[in-house]
């Protein structure tokens, strides 16, 4: 698809990150969402019923904003627009997971698909404006193109009905639950000489110091559970990735004695800019943790384990809950 990133000053350093599609640039525009990531054009040979929908379509299509889907349980967000592109809102969404029979197994007359995974997706609201996206867990079990099947009742009791497009990697891109977190050596306030020099290591405004104590590397190896966020406060193409790290704060405010919390930018030097642009390149964790996209948000336990991970936006309702579970186990 043809890509409307080229309007926003996205880092030249960062091109890797996929771009969104149409589909879902104008629904985070729209709704304020996150940045850098996105669904694609399923390739030559993706079966037909699993294609994304183009306007004109149906009266309302399901977009996927996850990018890091692989076998396993996932956390999938979505959103909901109508054929002019703008967002569709209800309180939760019933949500099934078809795998798509490639054309080469089919039986004539057989179904095209078939439903692996159920569940009940969340509405979750973008923390501007009164628009959001939704989020469920899902258990994929097969590698292979898959589509979303969407029902749910909207503001006016009208009954909703979309599909969405996604693909299932065998493994993810992104650090696998259950395994080591990356001993990312990142930098620290003693690094830049204390709080007056934080806009070396940060876009956040105003920064929250204690953010920045540790590096992740001394973070994991500290007996404690980490919540680890990547985003870039000041450099985002939306809305979400400031709010991002103030949750984080607001989530350490209840946690602090009982975890760490860091936050990483993904840019060096990032108060070195010229025409509105970071020079500096991605900081080396970007790479160690092979993120498609931001903002990240990862949870490890007290061995330093991945135990759970939220690609874009998430609330504090979602991180409690995952870093509570850690905690509970000791």
């Amino acid at each position: 698809m043809t890509s409307l990133l080229s309007s926003f000053s996205l880092p030249d350093n960062i091109a890797r990150i996929p771009a969104l599609s149409l589909f879902s640039l104008l629904l985070l525009l729209a709704a304020a969402c996150a940045s850098a990531g996105g669904t694609v054009d399923p390739p030559a040979g993706a079966p037909s019923r699993a294609e994304t929908p183009q306007f004109g379509g149906p009266d309302v299509s399901a977009v996927i904003i996850t990018t890091d889907l692989a076998v396993g349980s996932n956390r999938m967000v979505f959103g909901l627009v109508n054929r002019d592109g703008m967002p569709v809102r209800a309180g939760e969404a019933k949500v099934q997971g078809v795998y798509m029979i490639p054309r080469v197994h089919q039986q004539p007359g057989q179904p095209t698909g078939e439903v692996r995974a159920q569940g009940i997706a969340k509405f979750m609201r973008w923390p501007v404006g009164q628009q959001g996206v939704f989020a469920t867990r899902l258990m994929l079990d097969k590698p292979g193109f898959w589509q979303l099947r969407v029902s749910a009742t909207g503001a006016e009791s009208q009954t909703i009905t979309a599909q969405g497009a996604f693909e299932v990697k065998n493994t993810s891109t992104t650090p696998t639950i259950g395994q080591p977190a990356p001993q990312s050596v990142t930098p620290t306030l003693d690094d830049v000489g204390g709080v007056a020099n934080l806009i070396m290591i940060t876009s956040a405004d105003p920064p929250d110091p204690d953010l920045y104590r540790l590096s992740v590397h001394t973070a994991l190896a500290s007996g404690r559970p980490l919540v680890l966020v990547f985003s870039t406060p000041a450099f985002c193409v939306s809305a979400t990735c400031g709010p991002q790290v103030e949750i984080i704060s607001q989530v350490k405010e209840r946690f602090q004695d009982r975890a760490n919390f860091i936050h990483v930018e993904v840019f060096k030097d990032p108060h070195l800019v010229q025409g509105g642009r970071p020079v500096g390149g991605t900081v080396p964790a970007v790479d160690e943790w092979n993120l498609p996209s931001e903002p990240w948000t990862f949870v490890m336990d007290s061995q330093g384990l991945v135990r759970d991970k939220f690609e874009q936006f998430t609330v504090a309702e979602e991180i409690e809950a995952a870093l509570a579970e850690v905690l509970a186990e000791g």
